[in-house]
């Protein structure tokens, strides 16, 4: 499996999800399953701007 498609704790962007993630736990008292739900969510509604980004890089 490509690495890059894997968790990597030293990168910054990976790190800032995990910190989202466990803002939304610690901070704002949603359940893991409440998080992971909001992550799908997010997910659902910038799968077409990342898309578009993609395509403008290549």
């Amino acid at each position: 499996m490509d690495k890059r498609l894997t968790l990597d704790v030293d990168n910054l962007n990976h790190k800032l999800i995990i910190t989202g993630l466990l803002g939304m736990v610690e901070d704002n008292g949603l359940s893991p399953h409440e998080a992971f739900t909001v992550l799908e969510d997010i997910k659902r509604q910038t799968f077409n701007a990342l898309t578009e980004a993609n395509n403008r890089r290549s």
